[in-house]
């Protein structure tokens, strides 16, 4: 990877696992946006983060060094090897497939309180929904953000959440998962969930606690862990990959133990990324049918 200061921009080039389009749209996040092909904005805590890729050399418009190495090196997690990642997951010829055809996806390093509520978000959703849902909460509670002359916005932060009704969420058309954001808010802001500590749990641990938010079950709670702190071994299981469990890998009566036991055994530590591999390549092909 190397990392060149133009002007006011980041150049990056010789990087040879990193593809945006496939990284924003593989389900993990859901505040970036394709402007023009193969140029993305997102907003990265309360900076608005514009890139541009160009066979291979990418762009990020008005970002110092400084700021691209203490801030998206860790948040594009730069510093991890996936084609070492790739030779060990490469279990059988299906995953294989799904390598190469996902080759360029990478595990993003979110806010752990924005992947929180944004994965309750998520439950029985689709992801067009779920993208509006979050810009319109964005827009309504977060801060205003002037760039290029458009107005973006920050994810709010619990304290800004703090007296948010239900009622209120309602009306962001959240559905059956307002009073979930509710009880999630509330139990960050009481710390009674204390975000510092689940930071510093064991992974065990850490589902445990989270998981004693209303909406947050086995699948969501892996969400968050796996898109927030890089716990790179869990493999959340939602309809896809259930179909794919059973369709691929014959595992029938798929309960959440015997799946997470197939992605431990198949893939270790990096069943996470496996699932990311898997997804993308399910979903992807589908729409080419």
């Amino acid at each position: 990877m190397k990392i060149e200061q133009v002007n006011n921009d980041i150049i990056l080039t010789e990087t040879n696992h990193f593809n945006l389009k496939k990284t924003f749209e593989c389900g993990q996040c859901f505040r970036w946006d394709e402007i023009e092909k193969d140029e993305f904005i997102g907003v990265v805590n309360e900076k608005v983060i514009h890139i541009k890729e160009n066979n291979g050399t990418f762009t990020f418009y008005d970002t110092t060094e400084e700021y691209f190495n203490n801030v998206l090196v860790d948040y594009f997690d730069f510093n991890l090897d996936y084609n070492e990642i790739d030779k060990k997951i490469s279990t059988d010829e299906h995953i294989k497939k799904c390598i190469e055809y996902g080759n360029g996806i990478r595990i993003l390093k979110q806010d752990l309180f924005e992947t929180i509520i944004s994965f309750i978000i998520s439950a029985n959703n689709n992801i067009p929904r779920i993208k509006k849902i979050i810009s319109d909460l964005c827009e309504r509670y977060g801060k205003e953000i002037i760039y290029k002359g458009k107005s973006y916005y920050s994810f709010p932060s619990y304290e800004d959440l703090k007296d948010i009704t239900q009622e209120e969420f309602h009306e962001l058309k959240m559905g059956f998962r307002d009073k979930y954001l509710v009880d999630a808010i509330s139990k960050i802001n009481s710390g009674e969930i204390d975000l510092d500590k689940i930071t510093n749990m064991e992974t065990a641990e850490a589902k445990k606690e989270l998981m004693k938010i209303k909406g947050v079950g086995e699948k969501v709670s892996d969400c968050i862990l796996l898109f927030s702190l890089k716990r790179l071994e869990l493999c959340p299981m939602d309809v896809w990959v259930k179909r794919i469990f059973e369709t691929r890998y014959g595992l029938t009566d798929l309960t959440f133990e015997n799946g997470f036991n197939l992605a431990k055994n198949n893939w270790g530590e990096y069943a996470g990324i496996a699932q990311q591999y898997l997804f993308y390549y399910e979903r992807e092909t589908s729409k080419e049918k």
